[in-house]
């Protein structure tokens, strides 16, 4: 692991535990085993590590999200991989995404060019769910409609329950059937 990444992961620990406001980037410093210098040589601010953060960590949640549905064939096994996958993300990431949830607003970070590179790295992952869509039109496992619409609809049904449970602290060892449930009534052709 390298100096950059040891950072983010414990600066996510860090901003984790105590949110923004109360992070300093000597607390960060000392949870990577690095001097508070070397620090920033790789970022000039909290502020540029937070929005790195939140960059990085929507990378890699659709880097793994896409690696999960990948392996399977059965349009089944790929909603049922996403969901899982992503209920795994959340808990792995639990602390950081409730600050960051709650402070983006209050901090100002959710500026045009953070929110310019997000919908840049969600782009590839839209676009990869609409092949999806596409193929299961084609071999008529789905229901028809726009394809925009569609994936959009797909990833928002999987994420938003999920999403909420976990915001609310009343997630339940059977969502993932549940979310799957739904998905199925709505668009699986079975």
């Amino acid at each position: 692991m390298d100096t950059r990444e040891r950072i983010l992961i414990a600066a996510r620990d860090v901003f984790g535990k105590k949110g923004f406001y109360e992070t300093k980037m000597e607390d960060i410093a000392r949870e990577a085993g690095v001097a508070k210098g070397t620090l920033y040589l790789y970022f000039q601010s909290k502020e540029e590590l937070y929005q790195c953060l939140i960059k990085e960590g929507i990378k890699y949640f659709i880097h793994r999200l896409k690696e999960a549905i990948e392996v399977h064939d059965a349009l089944e096994d790929k909603i049922r991989a996403l969901i899982k996958t992503l209920i795994l993300l959340i808990e792995e990431n639990r602390d950081f995404i409730v600050r960051m949830v709650y402070e983006i607003p209050l901090v100002n970070l959710w500026n045009d060019r953070i929110k310019n590179a997000l919908l840049e790295e969600q782009k590839e992952f839209t676009e990869f769910l609409k092949s999806l869509i596409e193929d299961s039109l084609k071999k008529g496992l789905i229901y028809e409609g726009n394809v925009d619409i569609l994936s959009n609809a797909l990833i928002g049904m999987v994420m938003r329950p999920i999403f909420n449970s976990f915001m609310n602290g009343t997630i339940s060892e059977d969502i993932e059937e549940e979310v799957f449930q739904i998905v199925k009534r709505a668009f699986l052709k079975i």
